[in-house]
């Protein structure tokens, strides 16, 4: 057993390097060879110029996104079937760091869009863990007294420390897309501080997206809405397939990064997940064999949801600011080939917001290869079956690991 486990580890190693930097491959074989930004941290400009607006592209690409808005909003017209239960409603009061985490996002939000002090430039760390807590908190209150941090706090702090590799890993591939999006307000710091700061930053992402995910599990019509669809099994044998289709994705994005700049969001999502089920772990993808899309859905939606807050408060500390619009250090803009118009109060494109809906995916999977790696128990449902409701399959509520 202790060999097999050996293996499986070096299986996922494998496949998250092969991820990481097959673009390379595909970077040299067309003449281009190491991007000229390569691994300067953090971007803080593109190194090519990125292809202009296209009509033809955003019209391809709005009929995909047409089609995500029609999945969430009218899923019968996908074959879903409304299952109607329900779970009793759990009463509950909210707890200290509720209220603590509400004001330090309060006052970290001000000073992030209108602040004029120094603590603006540290105003993002604070403002997002501010948020992480007031959401837990509200978490906490609908299922009585369980949360992320209150019921399983060892695993939402190691959450917090994968998040930095995980963001980091992500960073990694932006580099292979010249930039897609950089970060202009780095002079704060000294080399040392800057990579310190901007690491010490990546660690409010996965937190953030898993306590949207918990919350949302908390609304059982939501949880409903997509728990009875069309059951789609991919044979084991197939996984591999999926592996090695993944892995050429990432090549060819490698070698055209604005023409299939997709890829950056679709890519490691791909791969990384059948890495995952060649040995049988659970993803959000696995209940899907038995018509169970509701995982899969949230973890799209959390990252989506996340997003809006993430591209709002970016937004504003730069656009709200006027003289002091350089005081973020963490404000990013996008340099998006052929889709980077129109920006509604954001800095992300329309389109791109479409883009959160794999990425909730892959910060499913970069947690759970980490929490593969490290042994540890990747599940954290947080609302078991309460009252009468008929008792739901494992499949539906927990992230059943065992390979």
């Amino acid at each position: 057993m202790r060999l097999r486990v050996e293996k499986v580890h070096a299986w996922l190693l494998a496949a998250i390097l092969a991820v990481g930097f097959l673009p390379l491959v595909g970077s040299f074989a067309v003449g281009n060879g190491v991007p000229p930004m390569f691994l300067v941290f953090p971007p803080y400009k593109s190194d090519a110029v990125k292809p202009g607006f296209s009509w033809l592209v955003f019209s391809v690409l709005s009929l995909f996104g047409v089609g995500a808005v029609l999945f969430v909003l009218v899923p019968r017209l996908f074959g879903f079937k409304q299952r109607g239960t329900r779970r009793r409603q759990v009463g509950g009061s909210f707890p200290s760091w509720f209220f603590g985490g509400a004001a330090v996002m309060l006052f970290s939000w001000y000073q992030h869009w209108f602040g004029t002090s120094q603590y603006v430039i540290y105003s993002f760390i604070p403002l997002w863990f501010g948020f992480i807590f007031t959401v837990d908190g509200l978490v906490f209150k609908r299922t009585g007294g369980r949360s992320l941090f209150a019921s399983q706090r060892e695993r939402f702090w190691v959450i917090t420390l994968v998040s930095i590799p995980a963001w980091g890993y992500f960073e990694l591939i932006n580099y292979y897309g010249h930039e897609f999006w950089v970060y202009p307000c780095n002079q704060f710091f000294s080399p040392l501080g800057q990579a310190l700061w901007y690491l010490a930053s990546f660690a409010v992402v996965l937190p953030a997206i898993f306590e949207w995910y918990t919350l949302l599990q908390t609304f059982d019509g939501l949880w409903n809405r997509w728990a009875r669809g069309p059951a789609i099994r991919i044979p084991d044998r197939a996984t591999m397939s999926v592996f090695v289709i993944g892995l050429l994705a990432m090549i060819a994005f490698g070698a055209f990064p604005f023409q299939l700049f997709v890829l950056l969001w679709i890519g490691p999502p791909l791969a990384l997940t059948a890495a995952l089920a060649r040995f049988g772990f659970w993803t959000p993808f696995k209940p899907i064999a038995n018509g169970v899309w509701s995982p899969v859905v949230f973890a799209g939606l959390a990252s989506l949801a996340n997003g809006f807050f993430w591209e709002l408060w970016n937004y504003g500390s730069h656009a709200f600011r006027a003289a002091n619009a350089g005081l973020n250090p963490n404000y990013w803009y996008y340099e998006i080939p052929y889709v980077n118009v129109p920006h509604v109060y954001s800095e992300m494109p329309l389109l791109g917001y479409f883009g959160y809906l794999p990425f909730g995916g892959l910060a499913w999977v970069c947690w759970l290869i980490a929490a593969h790696l490290l042994n540890l128990e990747p599940d954290f449902n947080v609302t078991p079956v309460l009252g009468d409701a008929p008792a739901a399959t494992a499949e539906e509520l927990a992230p059943l690991t065992s390979p």
